[in-house]
């Protein structure tokens, strides 16, 4: 790499640079939701001693410390919004400057095949974009031997000019895409101990949403909890969206009042019992929707029918980011996330522990009139009573929900 020496004489500084996903097209929101990006990259990448900042259509992320662009680039381009990052330079726009820099680049990662690109964000640039994408490729060939290979080369080099500064990158990293985090308002999802549930959730921060989750627990304290995968999940889940809560509700209430319910019912009154839960504290944190992990037909709780005995009579929208997706499908992408070994963890899931034979078509007739019978509503609100909320930092107890209301609004 150039000697550090050099650079700070030449007034090269190592980069990330970043481009935006849908924010490109997003017309006078564009401003506000760049802007959400760059606190968002900025919180991804919080104790690295980083500087991260707009430059007109390009975000800047300039390491503090030397070799540490790559790591940096990786962690980028998982945070929603970013379509790509690449490693490089920010450097003065001087040319011959930027061909050395091409050189130095090439002869110290031993490339033999390359390709240029240029994109001009300053159009006014003496040269266009096919002028300095084929000047550099040049002057590569001729002083180094590399050959220009647009089908399959080795690296792609990248220059974007800037009104008073060039960017060059050797690396591109694809993003995940998506919208920054907090772009589409607040929803909660229902997190539990499967595979399905932590992608769901990811896939609605992908879509710009700032999500809370909700697990209902069966184990003795909600410490415990968070010992177990779902507090190693949560915070994976949170690396991506920092302001994302974990509320934490018991379990027992149900299970005493649900003694002597029909067994065939019983998973469909958990379920019902699950998402009205999650209405009531959406309803309490200003969350606009519930997401949840269901896949079509991919278990008996997941037909249309039990969907609807589920989610009849909500004051909120369901949102159902998997229901389209495939067991297979749905598995690819949490291994891709990092999150498929966290899942699989051995873990007393409440799913688990009510009825194995459900009924796989449930009328919500039959759900509600069970669901009164057995005093649902009093377990709902004897729950809510118990609620823990937990942030990455600390575990609070809620005696009731109006004062985890206020706390709420103060964040």
């Amino acid at each position: 790499m150039i000697m550090q020496v050099e650079m700070a004489a030449g007034g090269i500084r190592e980069a990330v640079v970043v481009a935006a996903s849908e924010i490109m097209v997003k017309g006078g929101y564009r401003p506000r939701l760049e802007r959400m990006l760059v606190k968002n990259i900025a919180a991804a990448l919080r104790g690295r001693g980083v500087s991260v900042y707009r430059k007109q259509a390009r975000i800047i992320v300039e390491a503090k410390r030397p070799g540490e662009l790559e790591e940096l680039a990786e962690r980028v381009s998982r945070v929603p919004g970013v379509r790509w990052a690449r490693v490089g330079y920010i450097m003065p726009r001087d040319y011959e400057l930027l061909m050395r820099i091409a050189e130095d680049t090439v002869r110290e990662h031993r490339y033999t095949r390359i390709a240029v690109e240029a994109s001009r964000s300053d159009k006014s640039f003496h040269k266009t974009s096919l002028e300095i994408s084929r000047e550099i490729g040049e002057r590569l060939m001729n002083s180094l031997g590399v050959e220009v290979d647009l089908r399959s080369p080795e690296t792609v080099l990248w220059v974007g000019v800037l009104n008073d500064a060039f960017l060059f990158a050797w690396r591109r990293i694809d993003g995940v895409g998506g919208l920054p985090v907090g772009s589409s308002g607040r929803v909660i999802a229902l997190l539990s101990g499967g595979i399905d549930s932590p992608v769901a959730a990811w896939m609605m921060m992908k879509r710009g949403c700032l999500v809370d989750m909700l697990h209902i627990y069966a184990q003795p304290t909600p410490q415990d909890v968070l010992t177990e995968k779902m507090g190693e999940l949560y915070r994976r889940l949170r690396e991506i969206s920092p302001a994302s809560r974990l509320f934490l509700a018991t379990y027992h209430n149900f299970l005493s009042y649900s003694a002597e319910a029909k067994p065939r019912l019983e998973l469909a009154l958990f379920r019902r019992f699950m998402f009205r839960l999650a209405d009531a504290l959406a309803r309490e944190t200003g969350a606009k929707a519930i997401v949840a992990g269901d896949s079509l037909g991919q278990v008996a709780s997941q037909t249309i029918e039990s969907i609807h005995a589920a989610s009849h009579g909500l004051s909120l929208p369901v949102l159902l980011p998997l229901v389209g997706f495939d067991k297979e499908e749905i598995i690819r992408l949490s291994q891709k996330l990092g999150l498929f070994e966290i899942s699989i963890r051995d873990y007393k899931d409440c799913c688990s522990i009510v009825s194995r034979h459900p009924l796989p078509r449930p009328k919500p007739g039959d759900v509600e009139a069970e669901w009164m019978r057995l005093g649902m509503d009093d377990v709902l609100a004897k729950t809510l009573q118990e609620v823990y909320v937990f942030n990455g930092e600390r575990l609070e107890y809620w005696k009731n929900i109006s004062i985890g209301r206020r706390r709420i609004r103060q964040e």
